[in-house]
């Protein structure tokens, strides 16, 4: 799946929606644990990565 597919997808579609009418506490209300754990896992792997590059460059890895 795509980065462009997956901004077309209902999964997605389905919660932007209710985003715009009701706010985050709308989706969280909606999704439950399944949309707080997607958002959690997408912070968590995004901070690793912010954390991981710079040290693998300063060690000479991504050089």
């Amino acid at each position: 799946m795509s980065l462009g597919n997956l901004s077309n997808s209902n999964f997605l579609s389905k919660y932007i929606k209710i985003y715009r009418k009701g706010g985050i506490k709308a989706v969280l209300q909606e999704g439950g644990w399944k949309v707080f754990t997607i958002f959690f896992m997408f912070f968590l792997i995004k901070g690793l990565l912010w954390l991981l590059i710079p040290y693998l460059i300063a060690k000479g890895f991504l050089s």
